[in-house]
């Protein structure tokens, strides 16, 4: 699934004084120049140049090159200067005009698509089809399936279906299951419920007793009655507004889930947050993801890992042993935000990153 009118802002002035004050450390290997490539994110070439991949904001734009930065093209060729002995990376100019390397066919910026931040082929669907229940009550005031006359339990793609609640005609809806509730798992607080995505309707009609007539437009998996429908935005509202950013000072949060279900997930692998709006996170935050420190026993100076040792040493010879430190393995960047729960990708990661690590601030 791709997004259509995607536009990327690059900020001027960065929210944290702390990433403010980091240096533009730039790779060994930087190339002086660049030709962007179809498929290439603004993430990946900044990595071919900062040891820091999040501060390309400063890399990029604080450049006179740049008319207009918001947007980078395919085909727009960057060079790299220097400016008050910080680095600059800007579109290539010759003879006053930017340099463009595209054939065979013309290009037109006022309809080609900007390169992403992230993989648009990772985020799109979680962009589009994604949804988090605020409350366990929030699903039950939405439109439900009520059947087909064909009496089928499963109802798959093409099938005409019924369902309660006034739908606008014509307009998409996407099919939703209440799945998993997530709750902090030291205070018990809610923090969600799971909306596992179904598949797609539109509406075809209105009907009486508050009734309306859809089309299964897509099963992802088979349609149950009760399930319930949202409307889905249209794919040209759709939008990465977003730029990496160091993400605001707050307690430690952890990885509550990785939606692909995986034991462990690595590079562009999505993973979901206890950290949300209500701490002031935003798209574009970049965390830390910290692998929990190995505890141990200690018989009498003989050191094991606990995981190793017999029940009788985990239960005498554990307690007050502190385990080793806490390492950081991977970042991630947040690109959906809920109340309490972000979904964020995995950019950088030295191993895999397992539900209940820690995340935070750097």
């Amino acid at each position: 699934m791709y997004l259509k009118q995607t536009t990327l802002a690059c900020l001027f002035a960065l929210t944290s004084q702390g990433v403010l004050a980091q240096a533009l450390t730039l790779k060994s290997d930087y190339p002086s120049q660049y030709q962007v490539r179809q498929g290439d994110t603004l993430w990946d070439i900044s990595g071919k140049y900062l040891e820091q991949p999040w501060l390309w904001p400063r890399l990029w734009n604080i450049n006179p090159q740049i008319a207009n930065p918001h947007w980078i093209y395919p085909g727009e060729v960057l060079q790299l200067s220097w400016v008050n002995g910080e680095p600059r990376l800007g579109k290539m100019v010759q003879g006053g005009k930017r340099v463009l390397r595209l054939s065979p066919k013309s290009h037109y910026e006022s309809k080609a698509n900007p390169i992403p931040t992230l993989p648009l082929s990772e985020i799109g669907p979680f962009m589009q089809t994604d949804h988090i229940f605020t409350t366990q009550q929030e699903s039950q005031g939405l439109p439900y399936i009520l059947g087909e006359n064909a009496g089928h339990i499963g109802m798959l793609e093409g099938a005409t279906l019924y369902v309660q609640g006034a739908l606008i005609p014509g307009q998409d809806y996407g099919i939703y299951r209440p799945g998993t509730v997530y709750r902090d798992k030291q205070t018990r607080e809610l923090l969600g419920q799971e909306a596992i995505f179904v598949g797609t309707a539109r509406a075809q009609a209105s009907l009486p007793k508050d009734r309306s007539r859809i089309l299964l437009t897509r099963s992802q998996r088979e349609v149950y009655q009760g399930d319930r429908l949202i409307p889905l935005p249209a794919q040209e509202m759709l939008s990465a507004l977003f730029v990496p950013r160091a993400a605001p000072v707050t307690t430690p949060g952890y990885v509550v889930e990785l939606p692909s279900k995986a034991r462990g997930g690595g590079k562009f692998d999505i993973v979901l947050i206890n950290k949300g709006a209500r701490e002031q996170m935003a798209p574009g935050d970049v965390l830390d993801v910290l692998r929990p420190g190995v505890r141990l026993t200690d018989k009498y100076g003989k050191v094991s890992y606990r995981e190793l040792s017999s029940l009788y040493d985990k239960g005498f010879h554990s307690a007050g042993r502190t385990p080793l430190p806490d390492e950081s393995i991977a970042r991630i960047m947040l690109f959906k935000v809920y109340d309490k729960l972000s979904y964020g990708m995995i950019l950088q990661s030295q191993d895999m990153v397992s539900t209940g690590y820690k995340v935070s601030h750097f």
